[in-house]
């Protein structure tokens, strides 16, 4: 979103991505409305291309991330993504952008994780992570319920919390089963 809270167009985000060598030309108005119409929807498009655009910024950050700094620098690169997504100084926000992160790194495990071949870990990661979500939007929550004095949404995070537990617990137990199954093969 840009400054003014509207919605950055498919020509500025294709410009980015251009600019940053994921596409080898510059994308005309007419391409746009091609691909747009390929996905039977503008909205779709615009999705892949922002997706596009944040997997490239991403990549780059993961390469980033490997230079040696000390903590409070860390903490600092991170408080850049922060700000940028307009959650730097706000708790609800920050809770609610990085129980959005963790629910879309966990995608792709959500779809392997229920083959049988994939076994109990995939489940367990996909457990966890989902209890970290739950737990975060819990926490967002009851800091959004709490400062409006909303005695019964409080209420309903708590029973939020509960569900985390037990889906922590879930990838807790199955953990466990592999860990067992393990010693007891090595008896």
């Amino acid at each position: 979103m840009t400054n003014d809270h509207s919605p950055v167009t498919v020509e500025q985000i294709g410009a980015a991505l251009t600019a940053l060598g994921y596409f080898d030309h510059e994308i005309t108005p007419a391409e746009h409305a091609e691909f747009a119409a390929l996905n039977n929807h503008p909205d779709i498009y615009r999705v892949r291309l922002v997706n596009a655009l944040l997997g490239f910024a991403q990549r780059e950050a993961m390469f980033a991330d490997g230079v040696e700094l000390d903590e409070e620098n860390r903490f600092a690169a991170v408080g850049e993504q922060m700000k940028a997504a307009e959650a730097w100084d706000d708790m609800i926000m920050q809770m609610a952008f990085t129980a959005w992160q963790i629910e879309r790194a966990m995608l792709p495990l959500r779809v392997s994780a229920p083959l049988e071949e994939s076994g109990p870990l995939p489940v367990a990661a996909v457990q966890a992570a989902e209890g970290l979500h739950v737990m975060l939007g819990a926490l967002g929550g009851t800091y959004a319920a709490s400062a409006a004095g909303d005695v019964d949404g409080i209420a309903f995070q708590l029973e939020m919390q509960r569900a985390a537990r037990g889906l922590l617990q879930s990838a807790i137990d199955n953990i466990d089963y592999v860990l067992d199954a393990v010693d007891t093969a090595g008896q």
